[in-house]
C-alpha cells in the first residue's frame, strides 16, 4: 500500500497540515487576547465561512455544465429553508444521483 507513495507529496501534506495548525493556533491566541472582541474583528470572523463557500462555488459556476448549475440552484433553494449542512449535503446527494444516471 505504501510502496507507491510519493515522498514529496507526503512531505508536502505534512508541511501543509503543520502550517494550517500554526495559523489556527495563532488565530485562537490573538482572539483570546481580546477581552471584548472588537466589532471589526467579529465581522471579519463571521465573513470567513462565506469566503470559503465562495471559493468552492465560483469555480464550479464558471467551469461547470448544466448539471453543476442545476445543483447550485438546488443548494440555493434548499438553503432558504434548511440548515446549512443539510442543504449542502442534500445538494451533494442530488449531484451524485444525477451523475450516477449519466447526466
Amino acid at each position: 500500500m505504501f510502496s507507491s507513495m510519493d515522498t514529496t507529496l507526503f512531505v508536502l501534506t505534512i508541511v501543509g497540515a503543520l502550517v494550517t495548525l500554526a495559523n489556527r493556533l495563532a488565530g485562537h491566541y490573538i482572539v483570546a487576547r481580546f477581552e471584548p472582541i472588537p466589532y471589526r474583528v467579529e465581522a471579519a470572523l463571521e465573513a470567513v465561512p462565506v469566503a470559503v463557500m465562495i471559493t468552492l462555488v465560483v469555480p464550479t459556476a464558471v467551469d461547470g455544465g448544466w448539471v453543476e448549475w442545476l445543483t447550485l440552484v438546488v443548494a440555493m433553494l434548499l438553503s432558504l429553508r434548511l440548515p446549512f449542512i443539510i442543504s449542502v449535503f442534500s445538494a451533494l446527494v442530488f449531484l451524485l444521483v444525477l451523475r450516477h444516471f449519466g447526466f
